[in-house]
């Protein structure tokens, strides 16, 4: 029996609504008493955890599938989940670092950013192009899909980066409905002094 296809009687929907319903309930209790700042602080640090673990569990797996002459099909996913996860640990430890000093800009522009968060585009891209999802065949409307996904993205950063569009404004009148819902002091920046 692989290791991946445990005959347990756990159902995915029963394992997402109790890691939800946990996190909720622990969530919306700390965030009542603690400010935004170190709430995000405090969920990047349990992201990182989670990925890391996840990276620990698989990567052993993953490096033995990326040097096999001959992969299977799940090889494929497992380095996927690897390299997605590895991704999602790098952005989470970022994110950790840069609250932590005190959200300098040049820090979210420096070039550490890009080479991480493209690991999960390659993710994606072995999770698309696993063969044997049908017939033993990548399906084709799975290349379509990637195809059109990718260029659809070039040509959404091309567009972007002609008009730099000031979404500023419109950020603004989102404030009222995803700041501190606690009024807990979701403006403070960690590093800095109170104002």
């Amino acid at each position: 029996m692989s290791i991946y296809n445990d005959e347990g009687p756990e159902q995915i929907r029963g394992a997402i609504w109790l890691t939800v319903l946990f996190l909720a309930v622990v969530y919306g209790a700390i965030n009542a008493f603690v400010p935004n700042s170190d709430m995000n602080i405090a969920v990047g640090v349990l992201q990182a955890a989670a990925a890391t673990m996840v990276v620990y569990i698989y990567g052993r797996d993953a490096w033995i599938a990326m040097r096999t002459k001959s992969p299977k099909r799940t090889d494929f996913l497992i380095v996927g989940i690897v390299l997605a996860w590895l991704s999602t640990d790098g952005q989470a430890i970022l994110a950790v670092v840069f609250r932590l000093a005190g959200m300098p800009a040049w820090f979210v522009n420096s070039e550490i950013y890009a080479p991480i968060r493209l690991l999960s585009v390659v993710a994606a891209v072995l999770h698309v192009s696993a063969p044997g999802a049908v017939d033993g065949l990548v399906p084709r409307k799975n290349r379509i899909a990637m195809g059109l996904g990718l260029g659809g993205a070039v040509l959404l950063v091309l567009a972007l980066l002609w008009s730099r569009p000031d979404i500023g404004p419109l950020l603004e009148r989102t404030r009222p409905y995803i700041s501190d819902f606690f009024q807990t002091g979701s403006t403070e920046v960690p590093g800095a002094s109170p104002t």
